[in-house]
């Protein structure tokens, strides 16, 4: 027994001879003093720090999507007025027309009655009149009493206003008193150019045609529009409305062009807001001197919005530290300050800075969140080491 004691003793001795383990230092401590970071000369966390210097600017770019329409003012659509058959069509796709250029002629039994009225009431006036001036000379010479006169003179009144009727009816659809061939003209309300036609050869016309239901049906004969001036429909979001004014400049580009640029003005802000879409319709106007731009393309439109002068910062840059908006601030090569900022408006990526920042002081816009965690495992640390200090 005494044997095995002096061996454990022997094993407690040897066990206690041996060296402790050496904790190295740290060749790149890391400081923090209040908001600041304050790293080693050298150390390598450095090299993955981006940072850039804050920028002043002055506008506000809204990036949109837009679809290209005929501007209504230069445009007008073109139906039959009369129920017929197109017989021939002079109009094409992309013809100049002036007011009253025939575009296509149609046969139809409506006019040619309204053409037989004219007629018949030209012939009806001239039996009236013959009918009054007898009487007239009848009733001089003392033969037809006044009664007789009167009737006469009522009866080529009324016969005068039936063919001032029937003539002003046919002068309507571009009719004059003549033959009675059933044909007529349609011609073009205003000048421009022919930009769709949706008729052929032979193709029944109906005069409610622009009152029908169907998409297809109610199609318009002829679409005359002055295509260099252009409407621009947008749908603008409820959080966008605030940037928009009208007479904000718009920058419209379409992937046909690549970057080419055509200028724009906000022309109007729609009053409602679709319940499905929850956006609201703007719309501007577009000059197309060149005829490049064509109806029906989608686009992206830019709208320019002026703001006071702030700075600028990414927004992959701003981060956020017990709900409040923070960005880290480099004052010098190895000393960066987490500094709490009040945001305003966002563009492309960016984000304007109203409190907090001034114009060219550099932010960190690479590895700003590895900072934050940087921060929060320092500020324990130190946290501890001093509650252990003081007990």
């Amino acid at each position: 027994m005494q044997i095995v004691r002096h061996s454990w003793l022997l094993v407690l001795l040897i066990a206690s001879c041996k060296p402790a383990a050496v904790v190295e230092p740290d060749p790149y401590p890391l400081k923090v003093e209040r908001n600041h970071l304050l790293f080693t000369a050298g150390d390598p966390q450095l090299k993955a720090i981006g940072v850039q210097p804050a920028r002043e600017k002055d506008e506000v770019v809204l990036h949109l999507t837009g679809k290209l329409v005929w501007n209504e003012d230069v445009t007008t659509n073109v139906f039959s007025p009369l129920a017929g058959r197109v017989a021939s069509i002079k109009g094409a796709r992309g013809q100049k027309v002036a007011v009253g250029d025939e575009l296509a002629r149609i046969t139809s039994p409506d006019f040619g009655q309204a053409q037989a009225d004219a007629v018949k009431s030209e012939t009806d006036l001239a039996l009236a009149k013959r009918v009054l001036e007898r009487t007239q000379d009848l009733f001089k010479q003392g033969v037809l009493p006044q009664k007789e006169l009167d009737s006469a003179d009522t009866a080529f009144r009324d016969a005068q206003s039936e063919r001032d009727r029937a003539v002003e009816r046919l002068a309507v659809w571009g009719g004059r008193g003549g033959d009675v061939n059933g044909s007529f003209a349609l011609k073009a309300p205003m000048g421009g150019v022919i930009v769709d036609r949706n008729v052929q050869p032979g193709q029944e016309v109906r005069s409610d045609q622009m009152l029908a239901g169907m998409a297809v049906v109610a199609a318009p004969l002829f679409i005359i529009s002055d295509p260099e001036s252009l409407w621009v429909h947008l749908d603008v979001s409820e959080q966008d409305l605030s940037n928009l004014q009208v007479g904000q400049k718009l920058e419209i580009r379409s992937r046909a062009y690549g970057d080419q640029v055509f200028p724009g003005v906000l022309t109007v802000i729609g009053q409602s807001l679709n319940p499905e879409t929850r956006t609201v319709v703007a719309k501007g106007t577009v000059a197309n001197p060149k005829k490049l731009l064509k109806a029906q393309m989608y686009v992206d439109v830019n709208v320019i919005t002026h703001v006071p002068k702030m700075p600028q910062v990414p927004i992959k840059a701003v981060f956020l530290r017990e709900g409040k908006a923070c960005v880290f601030v480099r004052k010098s090569e190895s000393d960066f300050e987490m500094r709490q900022i009040t945001t305003a408006a966002e563009d492309a990526g960016h984000v304007f800075v109203s409190k907090g920042l001034a114009a060219g002081e550099e932010v960190v816009s690479e590895g700003a969140l590895v900072l934050e965690s940087l921060l929060d495992a320092n500020t324990s640390t130190a946290n501890a080491g001093a509650e252990k200090a003081e007990h």
